[in-house]
């Protein structure tokens, strides 16, 4: 370790300074594949809020979550283990929560906790992660997020929360829930929670463009008592969705780093962002911000400090070096003849391989979506008055008096909970299935990336070749997934296999990208091995 004593020069290390292209554009491609990545679960985000408003209604919110109870944190918690958004999407969600008259503390437990643990994020890293690990970084965020609501509560809530004059009621008509669940999703991506999402993405943008190339690649060992401190620190500015903090997660078990680091990753990059903080800064000011900060990144140090000693010591050292932190990096180089926003484009466009076309479909469809939303919340902002849903809201004075046909029935509000949850967890469901094709298919996409890999390695040509094997990993890590989902067991010689072969195909790509050409030759006969063993684990019996 050479700089500051905390950050190990990797590999890679490029050194704090680098030209203008290379810092502005990386900071640029880290906002666009954010904005991209979070598509999808922002939608989710502020559908979700627009439920809970246009169905659920402000007087059952208060309920389910126990306003008025101690007990309200754990009920946030539970209702945010359910939600398949992230840290972005949790921030309408919250916004509908404390509309409702919802204490802030317990609004706090439900956004810290929904990004982290749902049902996409936990079928995931079950996939990738031994359970007990799991567990015990499942127990911890349980302890953060309650913790720190039940805490907030008692020292901010009682001084500074004010109850709505008059609770909203979800509508009785069918078209009316309708109205207010879209005017509720598409105003609340315009209005002040807007300000929170650009605070956030340009948090990513400033760490893509200034956190040096590599740094991050040696340093983060169990050996290093500050791994958990300084990945805390980088973390903060981080944007990471549910998926990809499960996938770095198991990148640092299976390379044996710290696991402190990837538990203040979890908490500080997956769970709150900037956009959280400047939303209790302007609602609360200043000191109750600082409690906030010091209690989430105590307890996150705490509990990650405590995991680096009491679990597993992993097998890692300062020689090692992983890639499990790049993509929150700049960029080694960004040339003068790339530089622009046509190469931002085109990264992006990479980034979705045709090869796997149902996660590149969430994600254009998760942005497509997202920018229609925000193009009605903007129509609906200027129209103003002229469209409002808040008379839909308010109590009917003679409710008897209402006629409800087949169409149009009168749902109880334990029915409207029930559909919507079990709504959105179909959804969620289905999103996990379309994500995660059978391992036979994925296999299949595989062996056809795989022949393309080969005939760019055979051409020499780097860059083709990079693509390819980034395609073939990003396939081959959704395995356990698949297996897992369709009721299969994700065995530990399973994990082993795709670990085995990962690193062979990064020792093979290292290779051909410095043009070691007899190395390469040497290298795929190997690789190949370890591929057709890897596919063995996972090849479902009826192809045997």
């Amino acid at each position: 370790m050479t700089d500051l004593l905390l950050l190990a020069d990797g590999p890679g290390y490029t050194g704090f300074f680098a030209d203008v292209n290379t810092t502005f554009w990386s900071g640029v491609l880290r906002i666009a594949y954010a904005m991209v990545a979070a598509a999808p679960f922002l939608v989710a985000g502020v559908l979700a809020a627009g439920i809970l408003r246009g169905m659920v209604g402000a007087e059952r919110t208060r309920s389910i979550l126990g306003v008025g109870h101690w007990s309200g944190p754990f009920r946030a918690w539970a209702l945010g283990v359910l939600l398949p958004i992230c840290s972005l999407g949790a921030l309408p969600v919250a916004r509908e929560l404390r509309r409702a008259g919802i204490p802030s503390g317990t609004v706090l437990s439900f956004v810290l906790v929904a990004p982290v643990l749902n049902p996409v994020s936990i079928v995931y890293g079950l996939s990738h992660i031994a359970p007990v690990t799991l567990l015990y970084f499942a127990v911890g965020t349980f302890v953060v997020s309650t913790g720190i609501g039940v805490i907030w509560n008692a020292l901010v809530s009682d001084k500074h929360d004010t109850d709505p004059e008059n609770l909203e009621r979800a509508p009785r008509k069918s078209v009316h829930r309708i109205a207010v669940i879209a005017d509720t999703a598409t105003r609340g991506l315009v209005g002040p929670v807007f300000v929170d999402y650009g605070l956030a993405l340009l948090a990513v943008g400033f760490l893509g463009a200034f956190l040096p190339h590599g740094i991050l690649q040696t340093g983060m060992t169990r050996d290093n008592i500050w791994a958990p401190f300084i990945m805390g620190l980088v973390a903060i500015p981080v944007y990471v969705t549910p998926t990809d903090v499960m996938m770095h997660f198991g990148h640092i078990v299976r390379d044996g780093y710290s696991l402190g680091a990837a538990f203040a990753l979890i908490v500080l990059g997956a769970g709150a962002n900037v956009g959280v903080a400047n939303w209790l800064r302007r609602d609360y000011g200043f000191r109750p911000l600082m409690l906030f900060v010091g209690l989430l990144i105590g307890s996150t140090l705490v509990i990650g400090f405590t995991a680096d000693r009491t679990i597993e010591h992993g097998k890692a050292t300062m020689e090692d070096h992983t890639h499990a932190f790049d993509s929150f990096t700049r960029l080694a180089q960004v040339s003068q003849e790339e530089a622009g926003p046509s190469w931002v484009v085109t990264k992006v466009s990479e980034s979705i391989s045709k090869h796997e076309a149902a996660s590149g479909a969430a994600e254009v469809g998760g942005f497509c979506l997202l920018i229609l939303l925000m193009v009605v919340g903007v129509v609906l902002r200027l129209v103003g008055d002229r469209f409002r849903v808040e008379q839909y809201l308010q109590p009917v004075e003679d409710e008897a008096a209402e006629e409800y046909t087949k169409w149009n029935p009168a749902l109880s509000p334990v029915q409207l909970v029930t559909v919507s949850v079990l709504g959105v967890l179909g959804l969620g469901v289905a999103g996990l299935y379309v994500f995660y094709p059978s391992t036979n298919d994925l296999i299949e996409e595989m062996n056809i990336i795989r022949v393309e890999a080969y005939d760019a390695a055979r051409a020499e040509d780097g860059e083709e070749f990079s693509r390819r094997t980034s395609q073939w990993k990003r396939q081959a890590e959704k395995l356990p997934t698949s297996l897992l989902i369709r009721g299969g067991t994700v065995t530990d010689a399973g994990r082993e296999s795709l670990s085995e072969f990962l690193y062979g195909l990064k020792t093979y790509e290292d290779h051909v990208t410095a043009g070691r050409t007899d190395q390469a030759k040497m290298m795929r006969g190997y690789v190949d091995g370890l591929y057709r063993a890897c596919c063995d684990e996972f090849r479902a019996p009826s192809d045997d």
